[in-house]
């Protein structure tokens, strides 16, 4: 259906792919460039945050949408609320880990994780879910293999935000496949289930003086439009996604990462140096990935 109605209107299609390319430039600019602004504060205060002044607006979202009446059908479901707080700590450690790379000038790192991300989601679908690797994809994961491993050697130690990153957002598309929601309100009740926990963490950080909440005005107000942050790329994406073939979606994805790397080494000051190989293989399984799902989707169009 995505299909016909893009060729019926080609206008819905190019919006698709500006929302999507604004989607993944923020998430690749503008969210590395707000976490590198709030450098001074603790990660966890930054973590905790994202839920605390996201949630309230994803609410607006979602009544907005006029997509409560699914909201409260979702809570209802406890296998969902499960899989969905599953999700939450999923996502709550990918954020944690990036952010982490952020306040300590390894964006580069960062950037290699969400390069091989798809590639990881692959290879979890077939281990976890049975689905079957065609011979592209099976060499595609192979060279992001050979690439960590090459990263180990050169680096003397493994990538292991480049890992986490991967693994947790591998992880967190794998068990969201398990619940039928909307990102909006899928993201809405992670938060809401992670709101006790991180109001805690928020009071445990205060006690312990680690806090810069209403310490330092402007990082405060930081904090707080830590939400609108976290909520405006995934609007964007939501929308552009509806639009958009899947293989389209799926290209675009490549953006994020591009753009991390271009902030770490144009702007940041940070050096590839010996990451170069491992980078070029990565790259060399990105265009395998991208052209078996471009040839895929068109064997089955």
């Amino acid at each position: 259906m995505e299909a016909v109605e893009n060729q019926q209107d080609p206008s819905r299609a190019t919006l698709g792919v500006v929302e999507g390319i604004v989607a993944y430039l923020w998430w690749g600019i503008i969210t590395t460039l707000y976490f590198r602004w709030m450098k001074r504060t603790d990660p966890l205060e930054l973590v905790a945050w994202r839920v605390l002044g996201g949630l309230p607006v994803m609410l607006v979202v979602v009544q907005i949408r006029g997509e409560l009446p699914l909201l409260r059908k979702i809570l209802r479901d406890r296998r969902a609320v499960f899989a969905l707080f599953i999700s939450g700590l999923l996502i709550l450690l990918n954020w944690l880990t990036f952010i982490f790379s952020v306040l300590n000038e390894r964006i580069t790192e960062a950037s290699l994780g969400y390069y091989i991300n798809p590639l990881v989601s692959v290879a979890l679908g077939a281990i976890f879910l049975g689905e079957k690797l065609r011979p592209l994809q099976w060499l595609a994961v192979s060279l992001a293999g050979v690439a960590v491993m090459l990263l180990a050697l050169t680096t003397g130690s493994l990538p292991w935000i480049s890992l986490v990153l991967a693994f947790s957002f591998g992880g967190y598309g794998l068990v969201r496949k398990q619940v039928k929601a909307e990102s909006e309100v899928g993201l809405c009740i992670e938060m809401l289930l992670l709101l006790l926990p991180m109001l805690a963490l928020q009071v445990w950080l205060t006690a312990s003086d680690r806090t810069i909440f209403l310490t330092d005005a402007p990082l405060t107000w930081g904090l707080l439009i830590g939400g609108v942050v976290t909520v405006v790329p995934l609007i964007l994406f939501s929308r552009s996604a509806r639009k958009l073939r899947l293989a389209t979606v799926g290209l675009l994805q490549y953006i994020a990462p591009t753009a991390q790397l271009c902030v770490a080494v144009w702007l940041v000051g940070e050096v590839i140096g010996d990451r170069w190989p491992a980078l070029i293989l990565i790259g060399l399984a990105v265009l395998l990935y991208s052209f078996d799902s471009i040839r895929a989707h068109r064997n089955r169009s």
